[in-house]
């Protein structure tokens, strides 16, 4: 646990430093100010899952992605192999880290949407549990999804198109929540069970929607957590020793 502890608050000191917090807390004040402006309180319930799919949950798998591609660059992941660091607690602190990261961004967005909405029109308040659970999975998510791929490259120019790749059908899921194409197909795509969690805080589920997306997002985030970590022991820790 100490050691854990101590890799957190390693791994938010570069965070800070490399400006991640300045560019996730910038992108959601403006989104924040876009959002008041051409939406309305009723449409909340659409477009704040849909947005924390578009745009929070991809920043997670990029700040994931980068991080550890900057640390595999500087050798300092090797330097964290060797010591008594285990490799669950490296991929631990990344995911509590950069899932913290993209909760601020998304207290940010969506508490400012509400608060610059408040002065011209009355606003619910959703389910902020039921929100936060939604917003914390797909984090997690996407920071899993993120380290399975990124394990497997040394440069960003090798990992950029297919990380691309994987965020558009990662977020192709918008068109069902938009109410676009309600195709029940768009809800076997990972991200779209966080999503419906995160929809019931605002609007009534149907019991099929909450079983959907509670049993998908559990089963999803035990499986993607096996996943990476054997994809890190295995790209990762198996070359260094």
């Amino acid at each position: 646990m100490i050691r854990l502890l101590a890799t957190m608050k390693l791994d938010v000191t570069i965070q800070i430093r490399n400006q991640l917090y300045a560019i996730g807390i910038g992108v959601a004040v403006v989104c924040a100010i876009a959002l008041s402006l051409l939406t309305t309180p009723d449409q909340l319930a659409v477009v704040i899952p849909t947005i924390m799919l578009l745009v929070m949950g991809g920043s997670t798998l990029l700040y994931v992605s980068s991080m550890i591609l900057f640390e595999k660059d500087e050798g300092t992941i090797n330097m964290a192999i060797v010591s008594p660091l285990k490799s669950s607690e490296y991929l631990i602190s990344k995911i509590i880290t950069l899932t913290g990261l993209a909760t601020l961004e998304s207290v940010i967005l969506i508490g400012g949407t509400m608060l610059l909405m408040s002065f011209s029109a009355e606003v619910v308040i959703p389910n902020l549990f039921i929100l936060f659970v939604g917003i914390i999975a797909i984090g997690v998510l996407y920071a899993l999804i993120g380290i399975v791929l990124i394990v497997r490259y040394d440069k960003i120019t090798e990992f950029l198109i297919p990380m691309s790749a994987v965020a558009v059908v990662l977020q192709f899921g918008f068109l069902y929540f938009l109410g676009l194409w309600e195709n029940p197909l768009l809800l076997l795509i990972p991200t779209s069970a966080p999503t419906m969690i995160m929809r019931g805080a605002y609007v009534n589920l149907s019991a099929w929607e909450w079983l959907y997306g509670i049993s998908y997002t559990s089963a999803l985030l035990i499986g993607l957590s096996i996943w990476s970590y054997r994809a890190f022991q295995t790209h990762i820790v198996m070359k260094v020793g």
